[in-house]
């Protein structure tokens, strides 16, 4: 069953926007209008012709602001709130259990680790994928849905921040290079991604993060991120790339 996005909030954010505008502008108004009262006779005669003309043009002045905020902002507004509404699936368990165990057998692999030890493999691959979510949730300051399936795209987490939705995908990283194909299937997802909220909310925009959880050293990821970086430079969508590094994610989060 398609389930709606979590992260709203009980307030109307483009009505908010007016009132606070429209407050402030009173509350000028309404200051300058006390200072003539009570103060008018230690005014020249100029002084008072010029803020009887303030008082008098201030209100045009001030409705011509709200307008251009207004259009200025609006778009933005009504974007976050539309994006309220946009329809995700979570991915079922059998799928969550088969991307796993593929990124796993894929790790091992490069690693040479024997059978027996896939399920310590599988465990830490595990642990690093909630610890680097806690990481973007914190950083975020938004509440992240995990394991999304967005029009036909798995993704690891999305969160929605305004008109941005960011779509994020993380990958356990043990090597300095990154297979060709599962590039491909990324920009792909998120390519699919795009055009399936485009269709939901014209007036969102997309973004991709994608975070790398590595044991590398600096060279090593030094080398990994100039390779992505020209490899994900075709995307359609804005693209951050973030490697966070697992022992220091394991610091910070689960141990004493």
């Amino acid at each position: 069953m398609a389930k709606q996005s979590n992260n709203s909030v009980g307030f109307n954010p483009l009505k908010n926007f007016l009132v606070l505008v429209v407050a402030f502008a009173s509350v000028v108004f309404i200051s300058a209008s006390a200072v003539l009262s009570f103060a008018a006779e230690y005014f020249s005669h100029e002084q008072t012709w010029t803020i009887i003309i303030f008082l008098f043009t201030f209100p045009f002045f001030g409705l011509g602001l709200i307008g251009w905020l207004v259009l200025r902002h609006s778009s933005k507004l009504t974007a976050a709130e539309k994006n309220k509404e946009i329809k995700w699936k979570l991915i079922s368990s059998d799928a969550q259990k088969s991307s796993l165990n593929r990124e796993v057998n894929q790790i091992a692999a490069i690693l040479k680790v024997p059978r027996e030890q896939l399920s310590d493999l599988r465990s830490a691959y595990i642990v690093a994928e909630d610890l680097a979510l806690r990481k973007i949730q914190e950083e975020s300051q938004c509440p992240v849905v995990r394991y999304v399936t967005i029009g036909d795209a798995n993704f690891t987490g999305v969160y929605v921040d305004r008109d941005l939705v960011t779509c994020i995908q993380i990958s356990f990283v043990v090597s300095a290079n990154m297979r060709q194909e599962k590039i491909t299937d990324i920009l792909k997802k998120t390519s699919s991604a795009k055009a399936a909220l485009s269709n939901q909310q014209p007036d969102s925009r997309t973004r991709l993060l994608l975070v790398l959880v590595t044991q590398l050293d600096q060279e090593a990821e030094t080398k990994l991120r100039s390779t992505l970086v020209s490899k994900f430079s075709s995307t359609p969508v804005d693209v951050d790339i973030r490697m966070l590094d697992f022992q220091r994610l394991q610091k910070v989060y689960s141990e004493n």
